[in-house]
Protein backbone atom coordinates (compact mmCIF):
# COMPACT_ATOMS: atom_id res chain seq x y z
CA UNK A 1 0.00 0.00 0.00
CA UNK A 2 2.92 2.21 0.85
CA UNK A 3 3.84 2.29 -3.21
CA UNK A 4 0.41 3.68 -4.03
CA UNK A 5 0.85 6.59 -2.30
CA UNK A 6 4.32 8.04 -0.74
CA UNK A 7 3.88 9.94 1.94
CA UNK A 8 6.28 12.75 2.93
CA UNK A 9 7.20 13.79 6.59
CA UNK A 10 7.38 17.41 7.78
CA UNK A 11 10.87 17.31 8.21
CA UNK A 12 11.21 15.80 4.77
CA UNK A 13 9.43 18.28 3.13
CA UNK A 14 11.39 21.02 5.29
CA UNK A 15 14.55 19.90 3.32
CA UNK A 16 12.67 19.26 -0.33
CA UNK A 17 11.57 23.05 0.10
CA UNK A 18 15.28 24.20 1.38
CA UNK A 19 17.31 22.18 -1.38
CA UNK A 20 14.56 23.73 -3.91
CA UNK A 21 15.54 27.18 -3.34
CA UNK A 22 18.77 27.46 -3.03
CA UNK A 23 18.78 24.88 -6.65
CA UNK A 24 16.74 28.39 -7.70
CA UNK A 25 19.21 30.48 -6.77
CA UNK A 26 16.54 33.28 -5.75
CA UNK A 27 18.78 34.34 -2.74
CA UNK A 28 16.77 33.09 -0.38
CA UNK A 29 19.82 31.16 1.78
CA UNK A 30 19.06 31.53 5.30
CA UNK A 31 17.39 28.67 7.11
CA UNK A 32 18.18 29.02 10.71
CA UNK A 33 15.85 28.83 13.31
CA UNK A 34 14.22 32.27 13.90
CA UNK A 35 14.60 32.59 10.08
CA UNK A 36 11.55 34.15 8.21
CA UNK A 37 12.23 31.86 5.41
CA UNK A 38 12.47 28.92 8.08
CA UNK A 39 8.90 29.79 9.94
CA UNK A 40 7.10 29.70 6.22
CA UNK A 41 8.19 26.68 4.73
CA UNK A 42 7.89 24.89 8.17
CA UNK A 43 4.61 25.84 8.65
CA UNK A 44 3.77 24.86 4.87
CA UNK A 45 5.40 21.36 5.80
CA UNK A 46 3.41 20.79 8.40
CA UNK A 47 -0.03 21.37 7.16
CA UNK A 48 0.95 19.71 3.99
CA UNK A 49 2.05 16.72 5.75
CA UNK A 50 -1.04 16.35 7.83
CA UNK A 51 -3.11 16.41 4.41
CA UNK A 52 -1.58 13.66 3.15
CA UNK A 53 -2.02 11.52 6.29
CA UNK A 54 -5.55 12.21 6.63
CA UNK A 55 -5.57 11.38 2.47
CA UNK A 56 -3.85 8.24 3.17
CA UNK A 57 -5.82 7.42 5.89
CA UNK A 58 -9.03 7.98 3.78
CA UNK A 59 -7.82 6.61 0.88
CA UNK A 60 -6.92 3.37 3.40
CA UNK A 61 -10.54 3.13 4.57
CA UNK A 62 -12.06 4.07 0.43
CA UNK A 63 -10.20 0.82 -0.82
CA UNK A 64 -12.23 -1.86 1.05
CA UNK A 65 -15.25 -0.17 0.76
CA UNK A 66 -15.35 0.65 -2.99
CA UNK A 67 -14.15 -3.16 -3.04
CA UNK A 68 -17.73 -3.96 -1.28
CA UNK A 69 -19.89 -1.63 -2.92
CA UNK A 70 -18.36 -2.83 -6.12
CA UNK A 71 -19.98 -6.40 -5.13
CA UNK A 72 -23.07 -4.39 -3.64
CA UNK A 73 -22.00 -5.78 -0.63
CA UNK A 74 -23.31 -2.46 1.83
CA UNK A 75 -23.42 -2.82 5.60
CA UNK A 76 -25.86 -4.31 7.54
CA UNK A 77 -28.37 -1.75 9.23
CA UNK A 78 -29.09 -1.26 12.82
CA UNK A 79 -31.31 -3.65 14.25
CA UNK A 80 -34.45 -2.45 16.75
CA UNK A 81 -34.78 -4.39 20.00
CA UNK A 82 -37.71 -6.74 20.50
CA UNK A 83 -39.64 -7.98 22.77
CA UNK A 84 -43.76 -8.20 24.59
CA UNK A 85 -45.70 -5.21 25.93
CA UNK A 86 -48.16 -6.19 28.19
CA UNK A 87 -51.46 -3.85 27.84
CA UNK A 88 -53.75 -4.33 30.80
CA UNK A 89 -57.32 -3.82 32.21
CA UNK A 90 -57.94 -3.32 36.30
CA UNK A 91 -59.26 -6.01 38.19
CA UNK A 92 -61.94 -6.04 40.71
CA UNK A 93 -59.24 -7.85 43.14
CA UNK A 94 -56.42 -10.47 43.21
CA UNK A 95 -56.05 -13.43 45.07
CA UNK A 96 -52.74 -15.21 46.20
CA UNK A 97 -52.57 -18.24 47.63
CA UNK A 98 -49.38 -18.91 50.49
CA UNK A 99 -49.68 -22.54 51.52
CA UNK A 100 -47.80 -25.86 50.79
CA UNK A 101 -50.24 -27.14 47.95
CA UNK A 102 -49.38 -27.76 44.65
CA UNK A 103 -52.28 -26.42 43.08
CA UNK A 104 -55.04 -23.63 44.32
CA UNK A 105 -58.06 -23.84 41.54
CA UNK A 106 -60.68 -20.96 41.82
CA UNK A 107 -64.31 -21.55 40.65
CA UNK A 108 -67.11 -18.35 40.53
CA UNK A 109 -70.36 -18.76 39.88
CA UNK A 110 -73.13 -16.20 40.01
CA UNK A 111 -74.01 -17.37 44.07
CA UNK A 112 -70.21 -18.10 45.90
CA UNK A 113 -66.40 -18.09 45.37
CA UNK A 114 -64.51 -21.38 46.29
CA UNK A 115 -61.16 -22.99 46.40
CA UNK A 116 -59.75 -26.80 45.82
CA UNK A 117 -56.50 -27.50 46.66
CA UNK A 118 -54.27 -29.98 45.58
CA UNK A 119 -51.75 -31.30 48.44
CA UNK A 120 -53.66 -29.10 51.18
CA UNK A 121 -57.50 -29.71 50.64
CA UNK A 122 -57.40 -28.18 54.52
CA UNK A 123 -56.75 -24.82 52.56
CA UNK A 124 -60.04 -25.19 50.57
CA UNK A 125 -62.79 -22.87 51.19
CA UNK A 126 -66.45 -21.88 49.84
CA UNK A 127 -67.92 -18.16 50.92
CA UNK A 128 -71.33 -17.32 49.86
CA UNK A 129 -71.52 -13.73 48.28
CA UNK A 130 -74.58 -13.28 49.87
CA UNK A 131 -72.94 -12.85 53.23
CA UNK A 132 -70.42 -10.83 51.23
CA UNK A 133 -72.41 -8.23 49.11
CA UNK A 134 -69.19 -5.95 48.61
CA UNK A 135 -65.77 -7.37 47.21
CA UNK A 136 -64.40 -5.20 49.84
CA UNK A 137 -66.38 -7.55 52.04
CA UNK A 138 -64.81 -10.57 50.30
CA UNK A 139 -61.39 -9.38 50.47
CA UNK A 140 -61.71 -9.27 54.21
CA UNK A 141 -63.14 -12.77 54.94
CA UNK A 142 -60.46 -14.27 52.63
CA UNK A 143 -57.29 -12.30 54.43
CA UNK A 144 -59.14 -14.19 57.52
CA UNK A 145 -58.41 -17.64 55.87
CA UNK A 146 -55.17 -19.63 56.61
CA UNK A 147 -52.80 -19.24 53.16
CA UNK A 148 -54.48 -16.77 51.60
CA UNK A 149 -54.59 -13.56 50.71
CA UNK A 150 -56.13 -10.76 48.46
CA UNK A 151 -56.31 -7.12 47.39
CA UNK A 152 -59.20 -4.78 46.48
CA UNK A 153 -58.71 -3.12 43.68
CA UNK A 154 -62.33 -1.63 43.05
CA UNK A 155 -65.08 -1.92 45.18
CA UNK A 156 -68.59 -3.39 43.58
CA UNK A 157 -71.22 -6.44 44.40
CA UNK A 158 -69.77 -9.97 44.90
CA UNK A 159 -71.56 -11.27 43.02
CA UNK A 160 -70.51 -9.15 39.71
CA UNK A 161 -67.85 -11.02 39.65
CA UNK A 162 -66.61 -12.81 36.34
CA UNK A 163 -67.50 -16.40 36.50
CA UNK A 164 -64.68 -18.77 36.23
CA UNK A 165 -64.33 -22.16 36.71
CA UNK A 166 -61.30 -24.31 38.19
CA UNK A 167 -58.92 -20.92 37.41
CA UNK A 168 -55.38 -21.74 38.87
CA UNK A 169 -53.71 -19.43 41.02
CA UNK A 170 -50.72 -20.77 41.93
CA UNK A 171 -48.01 -19.20 39.19
CA UNK A 172 -50.51 -17.04 38.72
CA UNK A 173 -49.07 -13.10 38.13
CA UNK A 174 -51.93 -10.31 38.28
CA UNK A 175 -52.08 -6.48 36.54
CA UNK A 176 -49.12 -4.66 38.61
CA UNK A 177 -46.70 -8.02 38.00
CA UNK A 178 -46.68 -9.61 41.15
CA UNK A 179 -47.84 -12.96 42.44
CA UNK A 180 -51.53 -13.53 42.40
CA UNK A 181 -54.13 -14.33 40.22
CA UNK A 182 -56.81 -11.42 38.94
CA UNK A 183 -60.48 -11.53 39.54
CA UNK A 184 -62.44 -9.42 37.26
CA UNK A 185 -65.89 -8.04 36.51
CA UNK A 186 -68.67 -10.10 34.91
CA UNK A 187 -68.72 -6.95 31.99
CA UNK A 188 -64.79 -7.72 31.23
CA UNK A 189 -65.54 -9.13 27.44
CA UNK A 190 -62.59 -9.36 24.97
CA UNK A 191 -60.83 -6.73 24.22
CA UNK A 192 -58.42 -7.04 20.41
CA UNK A 193 -54.91 -5.35 20.73
CA UNK A 194 -54.24 -4.91 16.85
CA UNK A 195 -51.01 -5.09 15.33
CA UNK A 196 -49.78 -0.99 15.26
CA UNK A 197 -50.68 -0.59 18.92
CA UNK A 198 -48.05 1.68 20.45
CA UNK A 199 -46.51 3.10 23.50
CA UNK A 200 -43.86 5.87 23.46
CA UNK A 201 -41.19 5.73 26.41
CA UNK A 202 -37.94 8.05 26.74
CA UNK A 203 -38.52 9.54 23.62
CA UNK A 204 -39.09 6.22 21.48
CA UNK A 205 -42.56 4.42 19.77
CA UNK A 206 -42.59 0.83 20.85
CA UNK A 207 -45.09 -0.56 18.56
CA UNK A 208 -46.95 -4.38 18.91
CA UNK A 209 -45.84 -6.21 15.47
CA UNK A 210 -49.02 -9.27 16.20
CA UNK A 211 -52.37 -8.50 17.02
CA UNK A 212 -53.62 -9.96 20.83
CA UNK A 213 -56.45 -10.71 22.63
CA UNK A 214 -57.12 -9.60 26.19
CA UNK A 215 -60.18 -13.08 26.68
CA UNK A 216 -62.78 -11.97 28.74
CA UNK A 217 -62.38 -12.60 32.39
CA UNK A 218 -58.85 -11.53 31.81
CA UNK A 219 -56.74 -8.48 32.68
CA UNK A 220 -53.96 -8.56 30.08
CA UNK A 221 -52.22 -10.22 27.08
CA UNK A 222 -48.48 -9.96 25.86
CA UNK A 223 -48.02 -8.82 22.71
CA UNK A 224 -44.77 -9.27 20.62
CA UNK A 225 -43.57 -5.47 20.06
CA UNK A 226 -40.56 -3.99 18.12
CA UNK A 227 -38.94 -0.29 18.92
CA UNK A 228 -39.70 2.48 16.04
CA UNK A 229 -35.78 3.18 16.20
CA UNK A 230 -32.90 0.99 15.86
CA UNK A 231 -30.06 0.65 17.80
CA UNK A 232 -29.08 -0.23 21.53
CA UNK A 233 -31.17 2.34 23.44
CA UNK A 234 -33.99 0.01 23.09
CA UNK A 235 -32.31 -2.57 24.97
CA UNK A 236 -34.68 -1.69 28.30
CA UNK A 237 -34.76 -3.38 31.71
CA UNK A 238 -37.52 -5.55 32.93
CA UNK A 239 -40.71 -3.07 33.85
CA UNK A 240 -38.96 0.11 32.26
CA UNK A 241 -42.17 0.71 30.25
CA UNK A 242 -44.68 0.80 33.57
CA UNK A 243 -47.74 3.79 32.13
CA UNK A 244 -49.19 3.41 35.88
CA UNK A 245 -46.16 5.03 37.32
CA UNK A 246 -45.01 7.53 34.90
CA UNK A 247 -42.66 4.89 32.78
CA UNK A 248 -43.79 6.15 29.49
CA UNK A 249 -47.24 6.84 27.87
CA UNK A 250 -49.64 5.17 25.58
CA UNK A 251 -50.58 6.40 22.09
CA UNK A 252 -53.29 4.00 21.01
CA UNK A 253 -56.13 4.13 23.15
CA UNK A 254 -58.18 1.61 23.07
CA UNK A 255 -61.22 1.11 25.33
CA UNK A 256 -60.74 -0.75 28.82
CA UNK A 257 -57.04 -0.49 28.35
CA UNK A 258 -55.76 1.49 31.05
CA UNK A 259 -52.24 0.90 31.46
CA UNK A 260 -49.42 -1.48 29.38
CA UNK A 261 -46.18 -2.76 31.46
CA UNK A 262 -43.19 -4.76 29.65
CA UNK A 263 -42.94 -7.84 31.87
CA UNK A 264 -39.76 -8.71 30.37
CA UNK A 265 -36.44 -7.27 28.91
CA UNK A 266 -36.38 -6.22 25.35
CA UNK A 267 -33.34 -6.91 23.72
CA UNK A 268 -31.78 -7.42 20.17
CA UNK A 269 -31.51 -4.28 19.48
CA UNK A 270 -27.88 -2.80 18.05
CA UNK A 271 -25.84 -0.41 16.14
CA UNK A 272 -25.37 -0.39 12.58
CA UNK A 273 -22.81 -3.08 11.32
CA UNK A 274 -18.77 -1.73 12.07
CA UNK A 275 -16.27 -1.50 9.24
CA UNK A 276 -14.36 -4.56 11.00
CA UNK A 277 -17.38 -6.63 11.14
CA UNK A 278 -18.39 -6.12 7.57
CA UNK A 279 -14.57 -7.16 7.12
CA UNK A 280 -15.61 -10.58 9.19
CA UNK A 281 -18.68 -11.12 6.96
CA UNK A 282 -17.36 -10.20 3.88
CA UNK A 283 -14.39 -13.01 4.37
CA UNK A 284 -17.20 -15.68 5.38
CA UNK A 285 -18.87 -14.95 2.60
CA UNK A 286 -15.80 -15.14 0.22
CA UNK A 287 -15.02 -18.41 1.85
CA UNK A 288 -18.87 -19.66 1.33
CA UNK A 289 -19.01 -18.30 -2.60
CA UNK A 290 -20.49 -21.58 -4.05
CA UNK A 291 -23.89 -21.48 -4.50
CA UNK A 292 -25.90 -24.37 -3.76
CA UNK A 293 -23.53 -25.00 -0.59
CA UNK A 294 -25.05 -25.04 3.12
CA UNK A 295 -22.19 -22.16 4.05
CA UNK A 296 -23.14 -20.42 0.38
CA UNK A 297 -26.63 -20.34 1.59
CA UNK A 298 -26.24 -19.50 4.67
CA UNK A 299 -23.79 -16.92 4.50
CA UNK A 300 -26.30 -14.85 1.94
CA UNK A 301 -29.50 -14.93 4.07
CA UNK A 302 -27.54 -13.69 7.12
CA UNK A 303 -26.58 -10.79 4.93
CA UNK A 304 -30.04 -9.72 5.00
CA UNK A 305 -30.96 -6.31 7.61
CA UNK A 306 -32.08 -7.87 10.81
CA UNK A 307 -31.53 -11.98 10.02
CA UNK A 308 -29.77 -12.73 13.39
CA UNK A 309 -28.68 -16.45 12.69
CA UNK A 310 -29.39 -19.07 10.00
CA UNK A 311 -29.09 -22.72 9.20
CA UNK A 312 -29.27 -25.19 6.93
CA UNK A 313 -30.79 -29.00 7.79
CA UNK A 314 -29.76 -31.09 5.03
CA UNK A 315 -32.43 -33.72 3.15
CA UNK A 316 -34.86 -33.12 5.65
CA UNK A 317 -37.98 -33.38 5.84
CA UNK A 318 -37.40 -35.60 3.96
CA UNK A 319 -34.25 -36.77 0.70
CA UNK A 320 -34.35 -34.33 -2.10
CA UNK A 321 -35.67 -31.06 0.40
CA UNK A 322 -33.58 -28.69 2.58
CA UNK A 323 -35.13 -26.87 5.33
CA UNK A 324 -33.48 -23.40 5.89
CA UNK A 325 -34.13 -21.96 9.62
CA UNK A 326 -34.00 -17.62 9.59
CA UNK A 327 -34.39 -16.22 13.18
CA UNK A 328 -35.03 -12.30 13.25
CA UNK A 329 -35.37 -12.71 17.00
CA UNK A 330 -39.72 -12.81 16.83
CA UNK A 331 -39.55 -16.55 16.42
CA UNK A 332 -41.94 -16.35 13.05
CA UNK A 333 -41.35 -15.21 9.35
CA UNK A 334 -43.19 -12.01 8.34
CA UNK A 335 -44.11 -12.13 5.00
CA UNK A 336 -41.23 -9.25 4.23
CA UNK A 337 -38.32 -11.83 5.64
CA UNK A 338 -39.94 -14.41 3.71
CA UNK A 339 -40.09 -12.24 0.15
CA UNK A 340 -36.05 -11.44 1.11
CA UNK A 341 -35.22 -14.60 1.55
CA UNK A 342 -36.95 -16.22 -1.40
CA UNK A 343 -35.20 -13.33 -3.41
CA UNK A 344 -31.11 -14.57 -2.01
CA UNK A 345 -32.07 -17.62 -2.32
CA UNK A 346 -33.55 -18.08 -5.55
CA UNK A 347 -32.31 -14.88 -7.38
CA UNK A 348 -34.18 -11.98 -9.04
CA UNK A 349 -34.59 -11.88 -12.77
CA UNK A 350 -34.84 -8.23 -12.91
CA UNK A 351 -31.38 -8.18 -10.69
CA UNK A 352 -29.56 -10.91 -11.69
CA UNK A 353 -26.10 -8.94 -10.58
CA UNK A 354 -26.74 -8.69 -7.05
CA UNK A 355 -29.15 -11.73 -6.86
CA UNK A 356 -27.95 -14.44 -8.78
CA UNK A 357 -29.14 -17.52 -6.80
CA UNK A 358 -27.62 -19.35 -4.25
CA UNK A 359 -30.26 -22.87 -4.66
CA UNK A 360 -28.91 -26.13 -6.06
CA UNK A 361 -30.90 -27.11 -9.20
CA UNK A 362 -33.35 -29.98 -8.33
CA UNK A 363 -33.42 -29.16 -4.86
CA UNK A 364 -36.66 -28.38 -2.84
CA UNK A 365 -36.24 -25.80 -0.22
CA UNK A 366 -38.73 -24.89 3.35
CA UNK A 367 -38.09 -21.79 4.79
CA UNK A 368 -39.05 -21.73 8.78
CA UNK A 369 -38.82 -20.06 11.67
CA UNK A 370 -36.66 -21.63 14.33
CA UNK A 371 -38.38 -23.91 16.89
CA UNK A 372 -38.50 -21.83 20.12
CA UNK A 373 -37.52 -23.59 23.30
CA UNK A 374 -39.15 -22.11 26.56
CA UNK A 375 -36.03 -21.52 29.39
CA UNK A 376 -36.70 -21.94 32.82
CA UNK A 377 -33.97 -20.22 34.80
CA UNK A 378 -34.22 -19.82 39.05
CA UNK A 379 -31.41 -17.71 40.69
CA UNK A 380 -31.09 -16.96 44.08
CA UNK A 381 -28.88 -13.61 44.39
CA UNK A 382 -27.31 -12.66 47.68
CA UNK A 383 -26.27 -8.78 48.45
CA UNK A 384 -23.77 -8.12 51.48
CA UNK A 385 -24.97 -6.37 54.79
CA UNK A 386 -22.50 -3.52 54.26
CA UNK A 387 -23.96 -2.96 51.12
CA UNK A 388 -27.47 -0.62 50.65
CA UNK A 389 -28.74 -1.36 47.65
CA UNK A 390 -32.46 -2.00 47.24
CA UNK A 391 -32.93 -6.13 46.64
CA UNK A 392 -35.78 -5.30 44.04
CA UNK A 393 -33.29 -3.41 42.38
CA UNK A 394 -30.80 -6.02 42.12
CA UNK A 395 -33.54 -8.39 41.30
CA UNK A 396 -34.81 -6.20 38.10
CA UNK A 397 -30.85 -6.07 37.20
CA UNK A 398 -30.19 -9.50 36.91
CA UNK A 399 -33.89 -10.54 35.68
CA UNK A 400 -33.25 -8.15 32.75
CA UNK A 401 -29.58 -9.26 32.68
CA UNK A 402 -30.54 -13.13 32.18
CA UNK A 403 -33.18 -12.83 29.77
CA UNK A 404 -31.14 -10.43 27.36
CA UNK A 405 -28.33 -13.34 27.61
CA UNK A 406 -30.92 -15.59 26.65
CA UNK A 407 -33.12 -13.92 23.96
CA UNK A 408 -29.90 -13.17 21.71
CA UNK A 409 -28.69 -16.66 21.84
CA UNK A 410 -28.22 -17.94 18.28
CA UNK A 411 -29.38 -20.56 16.66
CA UNK A 412 -28.57 -23.89 18.24
CA UNK A 413 -26.87 -22.03 21.03
CA UNK A 414 -27.08 -23.49 24.10
CA UNK A 415 -27.98 -22.02 27.41
CA UNK A 416 -24.90 -22.01 29.62
CA UNK A 417 -25.24 -22.18 33.33
CA UNK A 418 -21.79 -19.79 33.77
CA UNK A 419 -22.89 -17.46 31.47
CA UNK A 420 -26.26 -16.57 33.42
CA UNK A 421 -23.89 -16.18 36.68
CA UNK A 422 -21.46 -13.87 34.48
CA UNK A 423 -24.10 -11.73 33.12
CA UNK A 424 -25.69 -11.93 36.24
CA UNK A 425 -22.78 -10.54 38.67
CA UNK A 426 -22.05 -8.07 35.74
CA UNK A 427 -25.46 -6.42 35.78
CA UNK A 428 -25.53 -4.66 39.43
CA UNK A 429 -22.02 -4.14 41.04
CA UNK A 430 -24.03 -5.09 44.41
CA UNK A 431 -24.47 -8.59 43.49
CA UNK A 432 -22.06 -10.55 45.74
CA UNK A 433 -22.92 -14.02 44.45
CA UNK A 434 -25.44 -16.10 42.12
CA UNK A 435 -26.41 -19.79 42.99
CA UNK A 436 -28.52 -21.06 39.46
CA UNK A 437 -30.97 -23.22 40.86
CA UNK A 438 -32.86 -24.44 37.87
CA UNK A 439 -31.43 -25.52 35.50
CA UNK A 440 -29.19 -27.92 37.45
CA UNK A 441 -27.06 -28.18 34.28
CA UNK A 442 -26.19 -26.28 30.52
CA UNK A 443 -29.41 -26.37 28.38
CA UNK A 444 -28.62 -27.93 24.94
CA UNK A 445 -30.50 -26.24 22.20
CA UNK A 446 -30.33 -28.12 19.38
CA UNK A 447 -29.96 -27.01 15.34
CA UNK A 448 -33.16 -25.22 13.95
CA UNK A 449 -34.11 -24.43 17.47
CA UNK A 450 -33.49 -20.87 19.62
CA UNK A 451 -33.77 -20.18 23.05
CA UNK A 452 -36.32 -18.20 24.65
CA UNK A 453 -37.46 -16.47 27.62
CA UNK A 454 -39.82 -14.09 29.36
CA UNK A 455 -43.02 -13.12 28.55
CA UNK A 456 -44.96 -14.29 25.72
CA UNK A 457 -42.49 -16.61 25.21
CA UNK A 458 -43.23 -19.43 27.79
CA UNK A 459 -40.31 -19.22 29.70
CA UNK A 460 -39.57 -17.61 32.91
CA UNK A 461 -36.39 -16.09 34.78
CA UNK A 462 -37.03 -15.73 38.52
CA UNK A 463 -34.84 -14.21 40.87
CA UNK A 464 -34.77 -14.68 44.63
CA UNK A 465 -32.77 -11.83 46.17
CA UNK A 466 -31.17 -12.50 49.78
CA UNK A 467 -28.56 -10.83 52.22
CA UNK A 468 -25.66 -12.98 52.75
CA UNK A 469 -25.37 -13.80 56.56
CA UNK A 470 -21.48 -14.49 55.75
CA UNK A 471 -18.75 -14.49 53.56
Amino acid sequence: MADILKIFTADQLIEIYRLYLLSKGVGLVDFNEGAKIKALIESNSEIISAIQMSFKEALYKAIPVALYQGFGFGKLDAVAAIGYLRPYRKPALWIKYTGSGSSALITSTSLIISSAVTGAPADAFSLDYATYPKTSDLVDAINLLSNWEATLVSDVDSNLLYQYTSKQVVGATNYINTDGLDLMLATASAITVSAGYSVTINGMQVVSTLAGIIAAGESGVAVLSQFGVTGIGGNIAVNAIDTANGKGYINSQIEGIENVINDSAFSGGSAAESDTQRKTRFSETVNALNAGTGAGITSAIKGITGVRSAGIRSAYPFKGTNTIVVDDGSGIISADLLAAVEKVLYGDPDDIINYPGKNAEGIGYNIVAPILVPVNIGVTVYRLPSVIVDLEEIKIAVQTAIEQYVNTRQLGQNVLTDEIIRVGKNSNAAVYKIIVTAPVSDIVIDDGEFAKTGSGTGGTVTVTAAIASSI
